[in-house]
């Protein structure tokens, strides 16, 4: 029997509905490939169909979604908006004591400089008032300075002549005094020297208080009873002169406006002329009894012209 016969033969004892089998040779095997009897053709017939037989089930599933976020978006755009929560405003600091009393005390300390420009306006306007007649003033502003050994510039001599103003104005208020003069009080030692050795601011202080002019500071004063002879004969470093608005003493002479005693003492803000320099002082005075005085805290006791 042949080969071919031989295959011939298989083949017919092969069961009935199998699919034929093709023989596919190389060298070396021999490779079985079932066919199943389907073309290419048929089969992608078959995934098309079933592919087109999904589109509905598909389409309902985007329509679903789509009306899904319609309806969202529906519902977001009908929800009534929310108003913007308003902040509640920050409570306002509470007042500070502190400040309170610091803007008080400079009020007050405003109305003092005030108080005090107001002063120094008036004195000024005094003593323009009493240079009016500059001509017999000056010339005994010059003498005073001279006595004194103040060297005379622009300022100081108007100081000077402030100074010698004053000195005529209490002489002149003696003058007019109606009061009859007082006998001297005090320590009987406590004398100065004769009237023609003596300066006229100083004759015209010692004068004043028995004459009952000006506050009761107005008078003459030293260190103690025995130098009051000193005063104006030689130098006397614990002394004062004063008038109602002049006062001077070993290293200084001022002006200043006339001040009352109050409780016994008194405060005085002073233009002074002191080693050839103009300078603002503040002068304390207080009187424990009626023939001492307290300058600056030094204890000076009352001069008295001879009888």
């Amino acid at each position: 029997m042949t080969a071919a016969g031989t295959r011939d033969k298989g083949l017919d004892r092969m069961p009935a509905g199998n699919p034929p089998l093709r023989w596919r040779s190389t060298v070396h095997r021999a490779e079985l490939t079932p066919t199943l009897g389907i073309s290419a053709d048929e089969s992608k017939r078959g995934f098309i169909m079933s592919i087109w037989s999904r589109l509905p089930l598909m389409a309902v599933g985007v329509s679903l979604l789509a009306l899904a976020a319609c309806s969202d978006e529906q519902n977001a755009a009908q929800a009534p908006q929310q108003p913007p929560v308003a902040q509640a405003p920050e409570p306002a600091p509470a007042p500070n004591r502190n400040d309170d009393a610091l803007n008080r005390i400079g009020e007050g300390a405003g109305m003092i400089l005030d108080g005090a420009g107001d002063l120094a306006r008036d004195a000024r306007q005094r003593t323009e008032r009493l240079l009016e007649d500059a001509g017999p003033t000056l010339e005994r502003a010059r003498g005073y300075a001279r006595e004194l050994g103040v060297v005379i510039n622009e300022l100081t001599e108007r100081a000077m002549r402030e100074f010698a103003a004053g000195v005529e104005t209490v002489e002149r208020r003696i003058e007019e005094s109606e009061r009859t003069r007082q006998p001297a009080s005090g320590d009987a030692a406590a004398v100065l020297s004769p009237s023609a050795q003596l300066r006229a601011d100083t004759r015209a202080a010692a004068r004043a208080g028995p004459a009952g002019v000006g506050p009761a500071y107005v008078g003459v004063w030293a260190g103690d009873a025995a130098s009051c002879a000193r005063i104006d004969v030689d130098p006397v470093e614990m002394m004062a002169v004063i008038t109602p608005t002049t006062i001077r003493r070993y290293e200084a002479v001022c002006n200043f406006t006339e001040t009352p005693l109050v409780d016994g003492s008194a405060n005085l803000v002073a233009a002074c002329i002191a080693e050839g320099e103009m300078e603002d002082r503040s002068i304390s005075l207080a009187m424990p009894q009626t023939d001492r005085l307290t300058l600056d805290g030094a204890e000076l006791v009352r001069c008295h012209l001879p009888e």
